[in-house]
């Protein structure tokens, strides 16, 4: 069941609710061991905050956007009526000298309503050094036990930035998520062409050489964001030219060769 009452005004004003009504491609998250374990965590008594581990890419905030979703849908009962809110650390950061007793404000709120907080590129929490930063401000909430938090980082980052400090670690239940092998890559490929593009048909044939050309275009991303990246791409191409309201029939993977080498010329008779 969704959750129509207003977040609270702190919350609303700095970050946004994850739920069912969320723009992405989390419904075709098919993940669930990993979300399982994250709920668990999440529900316990002790250790309750979750640190997502994995490579730029892999579908860390794609997960915690999946699962707000199945919280909703009653999945898991003991966190049933548990939001979670997505902080934008910009938005608080804006003015730094009032940066900190913001913070410790909104997680004042989150506390007091019992929702689940989420930080994406937690890093970011130990921008600066010394004991102004927001990684200290949030210390005493996780050491206490008072708040749950989710946050999404590298595996270096957060060895480098919040494993340091050893009662944070202590505190976080590590689940590392990894880039999909290539069948589930397919899998996952079709599923969102057939979600976001349902008047268009992606063959079979250009779900498999875009996840085998995505690897060329962008080297330095992880799976599954570079072939979903190539695929928007592919299609934008074919349609480029289409009015308004019209879209392309087939993406073929003669389509998918073309875009990729439009896309990045080096990679043109390879």
């Amino acid at each position: 069941m969704i959750n129509i009452c207003k977040l609270p005004p702190l919350c609303a004003k700095f970050g946004r609710e994850l739920n069912g009504r969320t723009d992405g491609i989390e419904q075709i998250l098919e993940d669930y061991a990993a979300l399982d374990r994250i709920a668990v965590a999440l529900a316990s008594r002790e250790q309750n905050n979750v640190a997502l581990t994995g490579p730029a890419g892999c579908g860390k905030t794609t997960t915690v956007r999946k699962l707000a979703a199945l919280i909703e849908e009653g999945r898991y009962t003991r966190l049933v009526g548990r939001r979670v809110v997505e902080l934008n650390i910009d938005l608080i950061s804006q003015d730094r000298k009032k940066r900190d007793l913001r913070f410790k404000h909104i997680l004042d709120e989150a506390e007091y309503h019992n929702m689940i907080i989420y930080v994406d590129e937690a890093h970011r929490l130990s921008e600066n050094d010394g004991p102004s930063n927001l990684l200290n401000t949030l210390k005493p909430y996780i050491t206490s036990g008072g708040i749950s938090m989710l946050i999404s980082t590298t595996s270096e980052e957060f060895q480098k930035y919040i494993a340091r400090d050893r009662a944070m670690e202590r505190r976080f239940q590590s689940v590392e998520l990894k880039e999909p092998d290539h069948k589930r890559l397919v899998r996952i490929l079709d599923r969102v062409a057939r979600v976001r593009y349902p008047n268009t048909v992606v063959t079979k044939e250009a779900i498999e050489k875009t996840a085998e050309l995505a690897a060329l275009c962008s080297p330095l991303r992880s799976e599954p964001a570079r072939s979903l990246e190539l695929l928007h791409y592919e299609i934008s191409a074919a349609q480029i030219n289409l009015p308004m309201g019209q879209y392309a029939e087939r993406i073929t993977a003669e389509d998918v060769v073309a875009a990729a080498e439009q896309k990045m010329p080096q990679i043109k008779g390879l």
